[in-house]
């Protein structure tokens, strides 16, 4: 019997369909992690340093999608220089019981892609692996929602909207059209300082309930895990899985290249 060819007709629709529901959840961090960065100078305005609070942490509310818990909390010091969001996701998907835990951290134009654990039907299929992506000035400005530059403000039709009040901080509200030729398609959000309180996508809202400002974040929380190998990953790979994206590793506990 070809066990591979009968695994693979049974469970490779399954496992397709989870592939493609993680990416997803990979590009709601990754849409939290980067829609503050862009324009202007000094603490709260700059890609170096886009908040107007010093430190902080953002609990949002847990998401519902397919069945599937999805739970995110957002660490940021030194006004936003360093900046880690925490997603942990939980249920049943195609009949697999599943629970991933990772992180999208950022320290300046440095952003890092972590699985701390990803278990699949009683198998933890996370690597010790640190995918390393350097974000330029200009992929910052194009995917930036607040702070934003005045051409970007342009380009993407950006629109103030009064305010709204979101965990007992009142934001301003706005929206952006990412998409020129699908204007009805707008995004919109609630920011406090540039800390993004809520940002609303098709069919997915994402909203805070609790933050915690000026608190003492851990320093654990900005660094790459011990026993983790960093490996260097172009922008345009940073949501392929690691049997897709052929990269070069770097010192880090470790060297290893591929």
């Amino acid at each position: 019997m070809d066990y591979f060819s009968t695994f693979a007709k049974i469970y490779y629709p399954k496992l397709f369909i989870m592939k493609k529901f993680l990416i997803l959840v990979q590009v709601i961090g990754l849409a939290l992690l980067i829609a503050c960065k862009s324009g202007g100078t000094g603490k709260g305005s700059s890609p170096e340093q886009p908040f107007g609070e010093e430190s902080g942490i953002v609990t949002y509310k847990a998401m519902e999608i397919s069945g599937v818990k999805v739970t995110q909390t957002m660490y940021f010091d030194d006004y936003g220089k360093k900046e880690t969001h925490e997603m942990l996701v939980v249920g049943i998907m195609m009949d697999v019981e599943m629970r991933q835990h990772s992180i999208e951290m950022r320290d300046g134009n440095i952003a890092y892609r972590i699985e701390l654990e990803n278990m699949a039907g009683g198998q933890d299929q996370a690597q010790k692996t640190a995918y390393k992506t350097t974000l330029t000035p200009e992929l910052f400005d194009e995917m930036s929602m607040v702070p934003i530059s005045a051409a970007s403000k342009t380009k993407l039709d950006y629109k103030e909207e009064g305010k709204e009040t979101i965990a007992g901080l009142e934001g301003v509200k706005f929206s952006v059209c990412p998409d020129s030729t699908n204007p009805q398609n707008r995004i919109s959000g609630v920011h406090y300082k540039n800390i993004l309180l809520k940002i609303t996508l098709p069919q997915i809202e994402i909203i805070a309930e609790k933050v915690e400002l000026g608190v003492k974040v851990p320093a654990d929380k900005f660094k790459v895990p011990e026993g983790y190998t960093v490996v260097e990953q172009p922008v345009g790979q940073s949501l392929q899985t690691p049997a897709e994206a052929p990269a070069e590793a770097t010192e880090e506990n470790g060297t290893r290249r591929r």
